[in-house]
């Protein structure tokens, strides 16, 4: 975790600078432009977006970005939705959303290469090329970045190439290659400009640090991870500061320096619980760091009482505890060895129900392509013999009481439903707790949004035309609470959690 938030903060640190290139933009366009309230909307919650991600507030940082990414679409400013595309794309990856960050960053490299925009594209490729490196795609991984690398050399950018650098070090080191990792963060230095770029510095320090750490290297550790503190000491930025803690503790445990650990790892401690007093899950936090505090302390405690025993204790004292330490070591031993066997079982059910599972899943989608497929039919003799008292323009209202038939068949539903039924059990119990009345329609409707098919599909499915399928949707979110659910889909993942 803590390696993910030294890549986040190296790629917010890019995103910042292109906001800033992205405002010098529009400053020397001043005299020909009027500034809008619209546009000074955009730019206020833009900035709001980046004070939230600064706190850690991912959530509240992802409203902000997609109201003013509403807003610049609306205002046509495409150099700005290209921006904030790569900000969401961030901050989705920070809550976990791979795919959604993927996607915000393909669309953003779309509009960088429109717009011949080089800095920004270069971003975007470094940035799916964080996100293939925890899905540990490495070859695709190192495709983007070395495409980001190429892009800021072009363009003689010394601050992005420093994060290129950077991430490709965090490549290398996560596929094994730490000598290569080193490299890279030597690179990075380089490129970072002490006055201009004090958090680079940071970032590269700890990074080193960190690699040295793995490669068993402990002395060598002790100087980047002293650097990386003063220099988060003078930006103040809590994040950083309990990384450098974090790593000087683990460096004075490793080497059986318990009081200059505990010193260190109280500090981290500190940094933490003021980064967690930003976040949603507070309490959370502050539980976690004095559980991880506790744990710390014992550990220390039980090193300083061994050494204790060591130096006190008689010869027949030791020889027990060797004998105990046999013992111990025989029932863990066994203990492990039981567990292990286990895990092997549980894997192979697991692999097992996994097998069952796509199999029921591909009976679900086999069974609905054919249901399709028998309505595509139906509606094709209902195109060759037109009902000549159907309305031109049907109202709303006939709309949904056409919505409210039952297309399927009461048999074909019951198998559909069981069949459903089998892969999410737990399903339609879900929208009952939600309290949310719903027709049968709107029911199916999220059944079927649930298996991610189309309107087209869904309206084959239905017997339907899309236009019923859009209207029914827009029935069912009115009938969301609006301080819950913002859309459908908002509906549809708090059922699937």
């Amino acid at each position: 975790m803590k390696k993910h938030i030294t890549i986040k903060l190296f790629v917010l640190t890019a995103a910042l600078a292109m906001l800033f290139f992205s405002a010098c933009t529009k400053n020397k366009d001043s005299q020909a432009t009027v500034i809008t309230p619209s546009m000074r909307e955009t730019e206020l919650e833009n900035d709001d977006g980046i004070r939230e991600w600064q706190a850690g507030n991912y959530p509240a940082a992802l409203e902000h970005f997609t109201k003013s990414y509403k807003l610049a679409k609306k205002n046509k400013d495409t150099e700005l939705i290209g921006t904030l595309l790569n900000n969401m794309g961030l901050v989705h990856w920070s809550m976990g959303n791979n795919s959604e960050a993927m996607e915000c960053y393909k669309e953003s490299a779309k509009i960088a290469q429109q717009l011949g925009d080089k800095p920004l594209l270069g971003l975007t490729h470094t940035n799916q090329a964080l996100i293939l490196k925890q899905e540990k795609k490495f070859a695709e991984a190192f495709e983007h970045n070395n495409q980001a690398i190429a892009l800021f050399k072009q363009i003689n950018d010394s601050r992005n190439l420093a994060i290129a650098y950077n991430n490709q070090g965090q490549l290398y080191r996560a596929s094994g290659q730490l000598e290569l990792a080193l490299d890279n963060y030597f690179l990075s230095l380089g490129h970072c400009n002490p006055q201009e770029y004090p958090e680079g510095e940071a970032i590269a320090f700890q990074n080193l640090a960190s690699t040295y750490r793995e490669k068993g290297q402990v002395a060598k550790a002790f100087k980047p991870a002293h650097m990386a503190l003063k220099l988060s000491n003078r930006l103040g930025n809590k994040i950083r500061i309990s990384e450098a803690c974090s790593e000087l503790s683990n460096l004075h445990e490793k080497s059986n320096r318990p009081d200059s650990a505990l010193y260190y790892f109280k500090k981290h401690y500190v940094a933490e619980m003021e980064i967690a007093g930003n976040s949603q899950d507070e309490q959370l936090a502050k539980n976690q760091a004095k559980l991880g505090m506790e744990v710390k302390n014992l550990r220390i405690e039980n090193l300083q009482k061994e050494k204790e025993i060591a130096k006190s204790q008689l010869l027949v004292i030791i020889a027990g505890v060797v004998v105990l330490l046999v013992l111990i070591g025989f029932f863990v031993y066994r203990y492990f060895s039981i567990m292990r066997f286990k895990k092997r079982q549980l894997e192979m059910q697991l692999i097992n129900t996994q097998q069952i599972i796509e199999i029921k899943e591909q009976e679900l989608k086999t069974y609905i392509i054919d249901l399709s497929k028998k309505n595509a039919v139906i509606s094709s003799l209902q195109e060759d013999t037109p009902d000549v008292t159907e309305p031109v323009n049907p109202t709303e209202e006939e709309i949904a009481m056409l919505l409210e038939q039952k297309i399927l068949t009461d048999d074909d539903w019951e198998t559909f439903k069981a069949r459903f039924k089998a892969i999410y059990p737990g399903f339609f119990a879900r929208i009952k707790e939600s309290g949310i009345q719903l027709t049968e329609a709107e029911s199916r409707l999220l059944v079927l949004m649930r298996l991610e098919l189309n309107s087209k599909d869904m309206a084959n499915i239905l017997g339907i035309s899309p236009q019923s399928v859009r209207v029914c949707k827009m029935r069912l979110k009115k009938k969301l609470p609006t301080d819950k659910y913002e859309s459908v889909e908002d509906f549809l993942a708090e059922l699937t959690r």
